[in-house]
């Protein structure tokens, strides 16, 4: 199964693929775009998020799921969906329309790669269970979750087929909560 966690900044991404690798020993996990990237060298990343850096990324994990399209067993930290979302909020906050961007050119080849993996879980802020977030700018977090939750619940830009493959699950809870509702996932697909 191919898998991956998507979400805003400080929700435990990496925390629950760390846990379930502990578990699914088998599973590989590819690193986020951003730790890839920097590892590589290919650019310099900033913390000040920028549309240009979002882009790099989301070619990189578009590239990411293709290479991996016949690999079993894998689980991805972040996916197209996220640097779509982010590009989205700063376009927002420079009052921008994503559509009348360069990355509404990227629409169709996010719909492409996404059809590389079966199962995306989403860790949306809730009340329920927050996570410590001890960053400076709060806003900029919930901004880019609002932008997750109109791509992910709403399918903004048309880029999940109507079957909805991969399938979306949401999740949230405490860190062993949401390890075993990840597991649950797989068990409701018939995968381990």
């Amino acid at each position: 199964m191919r898998i991956a966690v998507s979400g805003t900044h400080f929700m435990g991404k990496s925390t629950l693929i760390e846990d379930f690798i502990n578990k699914h020993p088998h599973y590989k996990c590819e690193s986020e775009p951003y730790y890839k990237l920097q590892d590589e060298t290919v650019m310099e990343l900033s913390l000040e998020p920028s549309l240009e850096s979002f882009l790099e990324q989301l070619d990189y994990s578009i590239t990411q799921l293709n290479e991996y399209a016949n690999e079993q067993n894998i689980i991805f930290d972040r996916c197209p969906v996220d640097f779509l979302a982010y590009a989205m909020c700063v376009l927002e906050q420079d009052c921008l329309d994503i559509n009348e961007s360069e990355v509404s050119e990227k629409f169709d080849d996010v719909k492409e790669a996404l059809n590389n993996l079966d199962l995306i879980i989403f860790l949306p802020i809730t009340n329920e269970n927050p996570i410590e977030y001890t960053e400076e700018d709060a806003d900029y977090r919930r901004a880019v979750d609002t932008c997750f939750k109109k791509i992910y619940r709403d399918d903004l830009y048309d880029i999940f087929p109507n079957y909805r493959h991969p399938q979306i699950i949401e999740i949230s809870g405490n860190r062993i909560v949401r390890l075993k509702k990840l597991a649950n996932s797989l068990l409701n697909e018939g995968r381990d």
